[in-house]
């Protein structure tokens, strides 16, 4: 798709909306941890979500026909952004800090944006490149709290490496939407993405579950379901919209706000203190956002 001017408000609204809900998951995961293991949760999240969305999509679009040629990188996607994602990055965070793992991760854009420009030649911009830094350094401020002494101080390690691979396989996802998206809509790509990858994720639920005791009361099944509607179904299908809209490379640069809106929710929900550095660094960090998305794509 070409866009001729530049992204409108609720475009914007769109981009911004998927990492706040994303963001309600280190709330919520910090609230579940010794309560239902990780792969239960992530299944459980996308089970709600390819629940919701298979029948909308058949209810406003029918199922659509999938040409060969589309089968392996439909599950490719599925497997990269919706099963392996997120158990990748859980992994990495066994070898290394949250500091380095929240640095580490910011280099997200940059990942998505080389993949672009080598997988699907998408350009990439002097405004995309500021951004890209403003972003990273706003991520910078935050987690040293402000402190350059801090961040020279830091020492890295093989969990780096994991996280690393976990940006490369959200940027693979981000990548294979848009040329899918030629042929699909953001709705059908989001539901078969989100369906096989749920078909993937059951028997690693039923593995775990036989191995870890899990607790499912109201209170879990309540924070399921909230992860399956808002930060799987809404914020997929608004996701593959964004990258449909802005391209992969820039839409990925607002991966970066998650930190700045998690420690938002935290205050707000959990009653931690908002500090100086926090905002100053979240300011950067959509500084960074807004630049580096707001050139013309023709």
């Amino acid at each position: 798709m070409e866009i001729a001017s530049r992204p409108s408000f609720p475009a914007y609204l769109f981009l911004f909306l998927p990492p706040l809900f994303w963001s309600s998951n280190f709330i919520l995961g910090r609230a579940l941890v010794d309560r239902v293991p990780p792969w239960t949760l992530n299944t459980g999240r996308f089970v709600v979500a390819a629940v919701i969305l298979i029948p909308l999509l058949l209810y406003r679009q029918g199922w659509p026909a999938v040409p060969r040629k589309f089968i392996a990188p439909l599950v490719l996607m599925s497997l990269t952004g919706v099963f392996a994602f997120n158990a990748v990055l859980y992994t990495g965070l066994h070898y290394t800090t949250a500091i380095n793992a929240t640095l580490v991760n910011a280099a997200t854009p940059v990942t998505t944006a080389g993949l672009a420009w080598l997988l699907i030649a998408e350009k990439m911009t002097g405004r995309r490149i500021l951004g890209i830094f403003l972003s990273f350094a706003g991520i910078g401020w935050i987690v040293s709290q402000g402190s350059l002494q801090t961040l020279a101080s830091l020492h890295f390690n093989p969990g780096d490496i994991i996280i690393f691979f976990a940006t490369a396989l959200w940027g693979f996802y981000c990548v294979m939407a848009k040329p899918l998206m030629q042929y699909f809509s953001p709705l059908a790509l989001t539901a078969m993405t989100t369906g096989i990858g749920a078909v993937f994720l059951l028997p690693a639920a039923f593995f775990e579950l036989a191995l870890t005791p899990a607790q499912f009361g109201g209170y879990e099944l309540l924070a399921i379901l909230y992860l399956g509607i808002f930060p799987s179904f809404l914020s997929f299908l608004l996701w593959n919209r964004s990258v449909l809209t802005f391209g992969p490379g820039r839409a990925t640069l607002v991966y970066n706000t998650i930190p700045f809106f998690a420690i938002i929710l935290s205050a707000i929900f959990l009653g931690e203190r908002l500090m100086l550095y926090q905002g100053v660094g979240g300011a950067v960090i959509i500084a960074g956002v807004v630049i580096g998305t707001s050139d013309r794509v023709s």
